[in-house]
Formats: C-alpha cells, structure tokens, sequence
C-alpha cells in the first residue's frame, strides 16, 4: 500500500473523495466534468500545493489532513519524458488536461501516479473516484492540520 495525502477545509472533509470539486472546476490533469481527486505523496507537498493556491489569510484558517492509503498495484506510474511538452504551464495546459481526461476515461487503474508541478521529483496522484476499484483505498479520519503563522507573513 502507498500513502497519500490531502488537506482540505473542515466542512469539504467528507466529501474530499468524491471529486466533485475538480468535476465543478477542472484541474492540471482533468477539465470541468470529470471527478477526480489529487493526492500528494507526503504531507509537506499537501501542504505546498495549498501554499501555491491559497491566499495567505485562508492559511489562518482550520484545516484538515486526510491520510489515505492506495495499493500499489492500482496504481499506474507515468514518467515525466511520457508528458505533454507543456504538462508544468500556468495555468494548465490544454494538452494536459486532455491527457488527464484520455486517462480518466480509460479507467484501467485506479490512480496516476505523476510528477509534482511544484517539485517534479516529488509526486502526486490522480485519483479515479468512481473506479470499480475506489473500495479498496484505506481512508483516514481527518486530522487536524495548521500551517505555521510564519506562512502568512510572506
């Protein structure tokens, strides 16, 4: 099993897995219309992925830490030479999207393993919501999680 991690607002806590704001909004690797949920492969990427799209104010706010553990063999890793040219633009790239969406579609695994766009040799995940195999991750309760104060000063 991998373990994985999401932080979220209290009140979107138990509904973090169900990918309906990426569904409502799109993401990097998915458009508008198709659920999905990021994961990041440890805590402190979690945590920078808030940092980069958060204002700093929200960091004062409550958080919460969803630990959730996928198994390995759901998990399909793609090497960064296997991506669009353009997979790190701000904001995302069509042609990311449209190989999130071609992935999501195919639904063959459970989880896509890819490189961070904020620390490319860290990863995140992409997560199928509704994929056959969804019953098999290991969800944690939330826990509490707090950015330090010294983040709103920057």
């Amino acid at each position: 099993m991998a373990l994985f991690y999401r932080i979220v607002q209290p009140r979107w806590a138990v509904s973090a897995m169900n990918g309906e704001g990426a569904r409502l909004w799109g993401g990097r690797w998915n458009s508008p219309g198709l659920p999905a949920v990021y994961l990041a492969e440890s805590r402190a990427l979690a945590a920078l992925e808030i940092l980069v799209h958060a204002p700093r104010e929200a960091l004062l706010l409550d958080w919460s830490l969803i630990e959730v553990q996928v198994p390995d063999d759901s998990i399909q890793t793609i090497p960064s030479k296997n991506l669009p040219s353009d997979w790190r633009d701000l904001p995302s790239s069509p042609n990311a999207r449209n190989f999130g969406d071609t992935w999501l579609r195919q639904t063959e695994k459970l989880a896509l393993k890819l490189p961070s766009t904020i620390i490319d040799q860290e990863h995140i995940l992409l997560l199928h919501p509704t994929h056959a195999n969804a019953a098999k991750l290991k969800i944690s309760s939330p826990q509490t999680f707090r950015f330090d104060k010294r983040f709103t000063e920057i």
